[in-house]
């Protein structure tokens, strides 16, 4: 990858990284089943996100 091409693709794993960990700082013990539900599936959205973001990404991946 060029500079350029390895720049956006740091720059859009890190929003992903920010975005998860705001969605995570949300949770907390003292919420409703509801908000709870809607903030764990906000951030399994995120963390989707994220993983389509490093499969993008031209590495060898080691297989478990």
């Amino acid at each position: 990858m060029t500079h350029i091409e390895t720049s956006r693709v740091n720059e859009m794993i890190g929003i992903n990284i920010g975005k998860v960990q705001q969605v995570a700082q949300r949770l907390n013990t003292t919420m409703e089943l509801e908000e709870l539900e809607s903030q764990i599936s906000e951030l399994e959205k995120t963390i989707s996100e994220l993983k389509e973001s490093l499969m993008a990404l031209p590495y060898r991946r080691v297989l478990a």
